[in-house]
């Protein structure tokens, strides 16, 4: 039985076009970035030519497009560099925005560590039912000591996409100097094709949610923008990351770009047809199903977010696991930490839905066969699960 994978937001497979590109920079091509030697101008010219293909896609310049190690170093980089730059300049605690359905795991970690120590203080921004925050709500929060706004713009668990446009023009009208600063590390391929530099100052992204390797990291610095580096180590390549630069995976990361932006909009509108697909499929077969997020409008693509009432996320999980279909669940019980998903209950202070829910993130390569399997089981997993459930009602136990 062939393995159907819905969690593409932990990880995605490595295109082919992308291993070669690789394979010619770990083997062929293994030199380093240096000068007055003919290998070391063309290993700088690869790391050149991937700085301009995501300076393109970001709307900048390429000089302002640097590489690191991860997407959770590159958080940190951003925020914590920002907040260093605030203390150089001035002679109070800077102030944080951001919203409280932020990625536990990098942006929350970070804030939450920020605030504990001291270095910051931190307004967490409440969202609609739909998980969108209010552009003025941003703006009503900025204060004399605001050193940015951070937000992603689109929501890892329930796959709301944020306003980002309009939220980055409130920023700029309510105070010219708070840097707008977006975590688009769910975003590549799930939003329309808007230039970042536009309306925000920093960006930091991940292209291994498109198929690219593992840990090919971009940081997007808006010329201008002040980050002290909070890494220290070689500044020949890259001033603020500071990091000796991983030349296969930086192609890799470009070349995964390239093949999402070739054909962009038939993969954005694939994605879209087969979410419609698992969304109407559900509600057609599946009593008392409840949809998690935004839905029609406003919903990444790829994101089908839904709780199945009475029974727990993880039960869910392990059953289609058993039937060779990996989806990912918001249960306090899959959470190491044993808490219950925060982002559902923020937007519906439900904890059974929380515990209940489970979440497919879709890539372009999957196809309608596998979202018809996941249909022809899910109603038996479903019913299976709530025949046991000591807290199904009765109709549901024959």
């Amino acid at each position: 039985m062939e393995r159907v994978y819905f969690d593409h937001c932990r990880s995605t497979f490595v295109d082919t076009e992308v291993i070669k590109e690789m394979n010619i920079w770990m083997t062929e091509k293994y030199w380093a970035p240096a000068p007055f030697t003919s290998t070391g101008t063309e290993a700088q010219e690869a790391i050149d030519e991937s700085q301009a293909v995501w300076a393109s896609f970001f709307g900048g310049k390429p000089e302002e497009v640097q590489f690191g190690a991860s997407e959770v170093v590159l958080a940190n980089v951003a925020i914590r560099g920002i907040v260093e730059a605030y203390y150089k300049k001035h002679d109070t605690k800077p102030h944080i925005i951001t919203t409280e359905i932020e990625a536990g795991s990098t942006v929350l970690s970070i804030l939450r560590k920020l605030e504990k120590s001291g270095r910051a203080e931190v307004t967490y921004l409440k969202v609609s039912k739909d998980g969108l925050v209010s552009p003025d709500d941003v703006k009503a929060a900025i204060k004399d000591n605001t050193a940015m706004v951070v937000m992603a713009d689109v929501n890892f668990m329930v796959g709301t996409v944020q306003d980002v446009p309009v939220i980055g023009k409130a920023i700029k009208e309510k105070k010219d100097d708070v840097r707008f600063v977006i975590d688009a590390t769910r975003s590549l391929g799930r939003t329309p094709l808007w230039k970042y530099a536009d309306f925000a100052d920093v960006v930091f992204t991940d292209a291994h949610r498109i198929h690219g390797p593992k840990n090919s990291s971009v940081l997007w610095v808006k010329s201008g923008v002040s980050i002290v580096p909070i890494v220290w180590g070689t500044v020949k390549h890259f001033d603020i990351t500071q990091d000796k630069p991983d030349i296969p995976t930086i192609r890799g990361g470009m070349k995964a770009l390239q093949i999402l932006l070739d054909g962009y909009e038939e993969k954005y509108n694939k994605m879209k047809r087969l979410q419609r697909m698992l969304f109407d499929g559900i509600l057609e077969r599946i009593p008392e199903v409840q949809i998690n997020g935004p839905w029609p409008e406003h919903r990444s693509p790829s994101n089908v977010c839904v709780t199945f009432k009475y029974i727990e996320g993880e039960a869910v999980q392990m059953y289609f696991d058993m039937n060779g279909i990996v989806v990912d669940t918001g249960s306090a019980c899959a959470n190491p930490f044993l808490q219950a998903n925060h982002v559902i209950l923020a937007l519906y202070n439900d904890y059974a839905r929380a515990h209940g829910s489970i979440r497919l993130i879709l890539s372009w390569h999957n196809t309608e066969e596998e979202v018809h399997r996941f249909l022809d089981v899910a109603p038996e997993v479903v019913a299976t699960l709530r025949r046991i459930s000591p807290v199904a009602p009765e109709v549901y136990k024959k």
